[in-house]
């Protein structure tokens, strides 16, 4: 997971960069850093001219930072795998799949199959006006009634869908 490294040393003379943490930072964790006061990317993982050795949590950059100041602010990004996802990510995922476990539930088959295997559903008119209603009042349409050719199934799916749809987030 990419997170955002704060606590940092910066020697512009020297071109380091010191992580000041008891975890050990190595090369293949690094992603990019930007001096973000003059908008310079320092170091890249994937440019051999912006890349650098590391030893001790000291990254020694082969970009020349000898023109920039010390207190310049820096934006340094690492991949830690080891990050667990926080309560709140963990929350939203939980949420998700509820939602989505209800979505299916409602796909389900509701009725019989034909000799075909199609589904077969039968629809009573009151039925049918009153998910009419709901299916057009979700798509702000003025229409009552609805054809009965549309099942049962597929109206309340859609509305279903409709409503759980505004609380999925996709990320």
């Amino acid at each position: 997971m990419k997170v955002l490294f704060e606590n940092y040393s910066f020697n512009t003379a020297s071109q380091q960069i010191t992580f000041n943490t008891q975890s050990s930072i190595s090369l293949d964790q690094l992603l990019v850093i930007t001096n973000v006061t003059r908008n310079i990317i320092i170091y890249n993982f994937a440019d051999p001219n912006a890349g650098g050795s590391i030893s001790n949590n000291v990254l020694t950059l082969n970009y020349n930072t000898t023109t920039m100041f010390d207190n310049d602010v820096l934006q340094i990004f690492l991949d830690n795998s080891l990050t667990p996802a926080s309560d709140e990510m963990l929350q939203s995922i939980q949420d998700q799949t509820e939602l989505l476990g209800r979505m299916v539930k409602l796909l389900e088959p509701s009725a019989r199959a034909n000799s075909l295997g199609m589904q077969q559903v039968d629809i009573a008119s009151s039925t049918a006006a009153v998910l009419g209603q709901q299916y057009f009042s979700y798509f702000g349409s003025n229409i009552n009634t609805i054809s009965t050719s549309e099942s049962t199934f597929v109206l309340q799916s859609r509305i279903a869908y409709m409503a759980l749809r505004n609380n999925l987030e996709f990320s």
